[in-house]
């Protein structure tokens, strides 16, 4: 795991939550062994999201986009990822994507928004690994309690992640929360 300050381990969610004019949600850094079991068994590893996701839920993951924005380096977007079968909102996340690391359909396919990224990266055989920077504990704000549906302030655990590419290239920089598990 890399060590990172607080916010800065955070990217890009400050500034999709700044965008949105919210404030972030209360937040601090846990380590991977005071996780619960299911959250560890989610977070800890250095695969795909997407594809831990499904297996824990045995659905395939939609992705609903809340909101996105783009520069010809970057395409940053606060998604859910909801499975398809019981439209559950399985994760939130914020997501930084350098799209010149990327050729040019699969480039599109991002930009469509459509997918999780996990699940593009997958289909066109990128390869990729995922470097967890901190793992994260949230007090649930207005924005997550009403996208997981919380009737109360549970706890929701995350990570925030950095994908490389085969070559240590920086291909997503990713806060991701779990609904609780």
């Amino acid at each position: 795991m890399i060590a990172a300050p607080p916010l800065v381990a955070l990217h890009p969610l400050p500034a999709l939550y700044a965008s949105a004019g919210r404030a972030l949600p209360a937040f601090h850094v846990v380590e991977a062994r005071a996780l619960p079991r299911a959250a560890h068994r989610l977070l800890v590893h250095s695969g795909d999201m997407t594809s831990k996701l499904e297996e824990y839920f045995e659905d395939t993951m939609g992705l609903r986009v809340i909101q996105r924005a783009h520069t010809a380096e970057h395409y940053r977007r606060e998604v859910l990822l909801v499975g398809e079968k019981s439209r559950l909102p399985v994760e939130y996340g914020a997501i930084e994507i350098t799209l010149a690391a990327f050729p040019e359909p699969l480039r599109a396919e991002i930009l469509e928004g459509k997918l999780p990224l996990g699940g593009l990266l997958n289909r066109h055989a990128i390869r990729y690994r995922s470097e967890p920077r901190a793992f994260l504990c949230f007090a649930p704000d207005a924005q997550l309690a009403a996208l997981f549906e919380l009737q109360n302030a549970t706890p929701l655990y995350g990570r925030s992640n950095v994908l490389l590419g085969a070559s240590g290239e920086t291909l997503a920089q990713i806060v991701e929360i779990l609904r609780p598990v």
